[in-house]
């Protein structure tokens, strides 16, 4: 909303911001939005719009995580991703205590452009069709399907206490929750997903059947699915596992929360 007489702030969705431009974005979301925490959360995961001036913090990270990774560019990212901007909400995690942002996390509704996930696999190594996935997976409307597009965190909150991803998954599926989604789909990297099903338990299978091929960079991606009225059910009892018990303070910060953490997810 603008005063009378102000204009209203130019967007346009960027993967090549510079870091004082991420920096000033970063202040701003946590002056905005960050003050809504408790004093005593150093961690929070904002939930924001793909149309909203903030949603380049994440796209940054994308950029500069996937770079390092892959060597996706600011000019790759933008043409894999800028046709779903529009239906792009960002989950990106601020460490308050040092006032960055540290990780994000996208998810993709379903649009007019579709969902890149079911997109990208109908095509070469994967060659798995929209109706594949519906049937296999009981999916009667993409209205309830989200597209887990990226997960990008920076290096030093890749671990431990500070781990973005463990407390952005948690805001993913208490928002999937929130809003009646049921089914999430995903690519996710062949080095990624033994930890995220075997150390914390998320419960994702192939989609539709899919094997892992090249993808975006990566020599070996696996698309998956995952039924979210399953994962906390499925999640508790893995809490309870040999491979549990090793990740248990992980484990009960995804399912249960912190008191290092705060969400804030009404955009």
């Amino acid at each position: 909303m603008t005063s009378q007489g102000e204009q209203p702030e130019h967007f346009e969705p960027s993967y090549d911001i510079s870091d004082e431009q991420v920096e000033r974005l970063t202040a701003r979301l946590i002056g905005e939005r960050g003050a809504d925490a408790a004093p005593g959360h150093r961690f929070v995961a904002i939930a924001v719009d793909g149309d909203s001036p903030y949603s380049n913090i994440g796209r940054h990270i994308e950029r500069v995580v996937f770079e390092a990774r892959f060597g996706n560019d600011a000019q790759q990212m933008g043409e894999g991703y800028g046709r779903y901007d529009q239906a792009s909400q960002f989950f990106i995690s601020i460490d308050r205590e040092k006032k960055v942002a540290s990780g994000v996390l996208r998810i993709i509704r379903n649009s007019p452009s579709g969902l890149k996930t079911l997109n990208d696999i109908e095509g070469h190594p994967f060659y798995v069709g929209l109706e594949d996935v519906e049937k296999a997976h009981g999916i009667d409307d993409l209205d309830t399907v989200w597209d887990v597009g990226t997960v990008a965190v920076l290096p030093e909150y890749r671990g431990g206490k500070s781990a973005a991803s463990v407390q952005l998954y948690r805001a993913m599926y208490l928002s999937a929750l929130s809003e009646g989604i049921d089914h999430l789909v995903s690519a996710i990297e062949d080095d990624v997903l033994p930890k995220m099903k075997g150390y914390l338990g998320i419960p994702f299978v192939p989609l539709a059947g899919a094997k892992p091929g090249p993808y975006m960079g990566s020599e070996k991606t696996h698309p998956v699915y995952g039924y979210v009225p399953d994962f906390y059910a499925k999640m508790s009892r893995h809490m309870r596992t040999p491979k549990g018990l090793m990740a248990h303070a992980a484990l009960k910060r995804l399912v249960q929360g912190s008191e290092d953490d705060a969400l804030i997810l009404d955009r």
